[in-house]
Order: structure tokens, then sequence, then C-alpha cells
């Protein structure tokens, strides 16, 4: 059953968004922007398991559409209003196939002028998500402060905080926690960019068990297991579950400019998740293509 916090929160933006409409009207407003992203991945270790020998990898396939509308409130000051949908399938566990739906809000603020004014930026976002397994299904809320600055011609840092609530179908996916990133971003050339990054999780992480692998046999697993799930997705004797821990992510991405509108960019990101007792690692690299019309 959605929680109340879950039935507020599908409520909440809409009228965000209308908000955004009706308000201002003197102001600059541009858009729609129109945008849609194809990306392919591997994954390694799509499972999140700790159980070396019930590990196993898979390949997904993705495409967003997105439109955005930005409002220029004050010199200083944009608000952006955006709504996405998108699609995700993975042909080896085809439980996780699912559609989406998302919203967002964000204002902007750049108190200078120039390109090497900082900017002070803050999001709130709400998608909700339909799995042919639906055990995954959800709503999620995702809330980030961000300060971006530009150091000059090449390199530009931004520095994330970040909080995340998803309110799950099933127990083991009602999880949250918050984190902390840094990405550095740096221009080869006119055309090619290489970013790489850091972001410390901490709370809830999702996790998988085999209870016919070693991770069921411990009875420690036990104590550090919560809202467990019977999960069908990757076979039969699955558990999900959540347990409270620290993820390390880090990755690496080089992308290439394709005319003004389009981009390709590889990407590679690891992360290691460590609770008490039980460690994980993921990771995926992927190749997306974006495109604005």
């Amino acid at each position: 059953m959605e929680s109340y916090q879950g039935t507020a929160l599908r409520y909440f933006l809409p009228l965000l968004a209308i908000l955004f409409v009706v308000s201002a009207p003197r102001a600059r407003a541009d858009g729609p922007l129109l945008s849609a992203i194809a990306t392919a991945a591997w994954a390694e270790n799509i499972t999140r398991c700790p159980d070396p020998a019930a590990v196993k990898n898979a390949t997904l396939y993705e495409i967003t559409g997105n439109a955005e509308w930005r409002r220029q409130v004050t010199r200083e000051a944009t608000v952006q209003f955006a709504a996405d949908a998108g699609w995700q399938s993975c042909p080896e566990f085809s439980g996780l196939d699912h559609a989406s739906l998302g919203l967002c809000i964000a204002v902007r603020h750049k108190p200078g002028l120039g390109p090497f004014a900082p900017v002070w930026r803050a999001d709130i976002s709400y998608t909700d998500s339909w799995y042919r397994n639906t055990e995954h299904n959800g709503t999620r809320l995702y809330a980030s402060v961000s300060w971006s600055q530009r150091w000059n011609d090449s390199w530009q840092t931004v520095l994330t905080g970040e909080y995340l609530h998803n309110d799950g179908h099933s127990p083991a996916y009602d999880h949250q926690n918050h984190g902390l990133a840094l990405e550095v971003c740096y221009d080869l050339a006119a055309q090619w960019q290489l970013t790489s990054g850091l972001r410390r999780q901490w709370g809830d992480q999702v996790a998988y068990a085999w209870l016919g692998g070693s991770g069921a046999s411990f009875p420690y697993v036990f104590e550090i297991w919560k809202n467990t799930t019977d999960s069908a997705t990757f076979g039969r004797n699955w558990y999900a579950y959540t347990m409270d821990a620290h993820a390390d992510s880090g990755w690496l991405s080089v992308s290439r400019a394709l005319g003004n509108k389009s981009s390709l960019t590889l990407r590679f990101e690891e992360t290691s998740v460590v609770g008490q007792g039980e460690s994980y690692r993921t990771s995926q690299v992927s190749l997306n293509f974006a495109h604005r019309f």
C-alpha cells in the first residue's frame, strides 16, 4: 500500500508545475526544449549479490524522452520544470523491464556575470515506475543541492548533496539514503569532454541473496537483512532485502559532440557497498546517444 508520504508527493510536483506555469507572467519563458537519450549498458553483478557464486550479469537497453520549460525569474535566477518518460529492457531478466514517468522542478541561481561565476542549483523530482515483475513497482523522490564552478576554459567542478526516498510496492524497496558527490569535468577540445566523479552514500542499500547459496547458510545474515521480500526476478529461491551500509561509487566518462544537437558518451562506473558483515561490488559500462530536437 502506498504510504501517506508517497500519496502527498504524487500531488506535490504537479502543483509546483502549475505554479511554475502561472507565476511570473512578465518573466521570459522558453520551451518546451525536447531531447531524447538512448543507452546500451553491460552490468556486472546486476543481482547486487554478496555471494560470488550467485552473481549474475546482464545487458540493459533504455530510451528516455524529456521536455523542459525554463522561466527567467530575475537576472540571476531561473526556474526549470521538466517531464520525462522512459522504457528500460533487460533481455536476460525480463522482470526488470519497466516504464517510468517523472516530473522535476529546479531552481538555478548564478550570482554574477561571466562564465566563471559560480552556479547554485536545487532540484526535486518525483518518478513513478511500473515493472514487468510488480514487486519492483514504486515511486521515488530525489532531491539535491549542487554548487558548480568553472575555473577556466577547460576545468569545471560540481559538488552535490543528495537525498533519495523510494516508496516501494514490496517491503525491500522501501528505502532511503543520502549522499555527497564530487564531479570534475575537463574539456579536451571543442567536441570532447572528459568527466570523472566520486560519490559516498549512507543509509539503506538493496541487495539480493540466492537461498541455495552460501549467503543463506550463515545465521548472522538474518540480523543484517531488513524488509525481506521473495523475488522471482533472477529465478527461484531468491530474496531481496535492504541493509544498513555505505556505498562508494566512482565513474569516468568521455563525451563527443556530434554537431550542435547530438552527443555520444562512453561511461564506466563501479560501486562498492559495505555493510555490517556483508559487502558487494557492481560495475557498469554504458554507451549513450543524446539528441536535442
